[in-house]
């Protein structure tokens, strides 16, 4: 099962389009101008390569009047820090995923955290790519907060990945694991395990020192974090699938570019996210057959003990309906379930 980090190759063009819209007002265009852009993924992770093309042909492409800085590995302050940095233009980019930040963005998090509830990567890409096409108020969310998303990346499925083998649902009583976002935590709590929010950097120092005893995580990322010299274990179990990061800019930055520039950002971006499912799925390949030549085991889970999980599990749904009806966003909520089970019945990757 491929866990990894993939864009929504259709996204850019619309969230632009949508988001201009919101935020008018044209910028002074700039002879030269520098953005940096705080990201919370080393510079290995497979996703962490297409920002480096995107900053690489946006500089190429504007022929160098624009620059895009990446400090990789949280160089520039710690992922729960990124919102209020970007929001505030003390960030002019970052590289963030919207699932840490349920209450500041609830509707954008929702298919960030919520488990079980995609099945592929294209069901992540398409999905959230109809979310900002048909439901406006996932739009305005962002402008709201004085930032815009220019595309997100798509995680591949993410297993389960363990010190000690784990292959039945009995074998998760007790056990802490690594999780994040309002929703994962009722997952693991359905299995009789013990939720332990973190972020992603602090997962590799909580195994070390047996805070947690697994997480979800995809193949690469294994690689990529080390995760494999403390975690030896993965259980072919998919927890979450969905979109993952996004790469987000401030409006403050973004009104400092000319319209010329607007454009090529928004072009790159677009073709940014069609490398990426492709080198994803290739990424994945490459890190199952590297973990095993590593010794690292894969362990199948039972199918009735999937189904046993799933009955004892909330009712994700529901609850984000319910949770956005006291934020007053419930028929932004109902629209996005709708979509979401329907297309989840209807695509698939080729």
């Amino acid at each position: 099962m491929a866990i990894r980090i993939l864009y929504l190759s259709i996204i850019a063009c619309i969230f632009m389009n949508t988001l201009s819209a919101l935020s008018p007002g044209e910028a002074a265009a700039t002879d030269s101008l520098t953005l940096k852009m705080n990201h919370q993924f080393p510079e290995s992770a497979p996703g962490s390569k297409i920002d480096a093309w995107f900053a690489e042909q946006v500089k190429i492409r504007t022929k160098g009047k624009l620059t895009i800085e990446i400090y990789w590995s949280n160089g520039l302050g710690g992922p729960r820090d990124n919102l209020s940095l970007i929001s505030r233009g003390v960030l002019d980019m970052a590289a963030m995923s919207a699932g840490y930040f349920p209450e500041e963005m609830p509707l954008m998090a929702a298919p960030n955290s919520i488990p079980m509830a995609m099945d592929n990567v294209c069901q992540a890409r398409d999905i959230m790519a109809a979310f900002i096409k048909e439901v406006p108020a996932v739009a305005r969310e962002a402008a709201g907060l004085g930032i815009r998303p220019l595309f997100f990346h798509v995680l591949s499925p993410y297993v389960l990945v363990s010190r000690t083998p784990i292959t039945r649902l009995a074998h998760l009583k007790g056990k802490r694991i690594r999780t994040w976002g309002n929703d994962m935590p009722g997952l693991i709590r359905a299995a009789g395990g013990k939720p332990v929010p973190l972020f992603l950097p602090d997962v590799y120092p909580a195994l070390e020192k047996g805070i947690i005893d697994g997480c979800p995580f995809s193949l690469d990322l294994m690689v990529s974090y080390g995760i494999h010299k403390l975690a030896g274990n993965v259980t072919e179990v998919i927890l979450w699938e969905g979109p993952g990061w996004g790469v987000w800019i401030s409006e403050s930055a973004w009104k400092k570019l000319s319209p010329d520039t607007r454009q090529i950002i928004i072009q790159t971006a677009e073709e940014a996210g069609q490398r990426e499912i492709r080198l994803v799925s290739e990424a994945e390949k490459k890190a199952r057959n590297y973990l095993k030549s590593q010794g690292v085991r894969f362990h199948p889970f039972p199918k009735e003990d999937l189904e046993k999980w799933k009955d004892a599990s909330p009712d994700y749904f529901t609850a984000f309906i319910q949770n956005m009806k006291t934020k007053g966003k419930e028929e932004a909520a109902v629209r996005m379930v709708d979509i979401w089970k329907a297309m989840r019945q209807n695509t698939d990757c080729p």
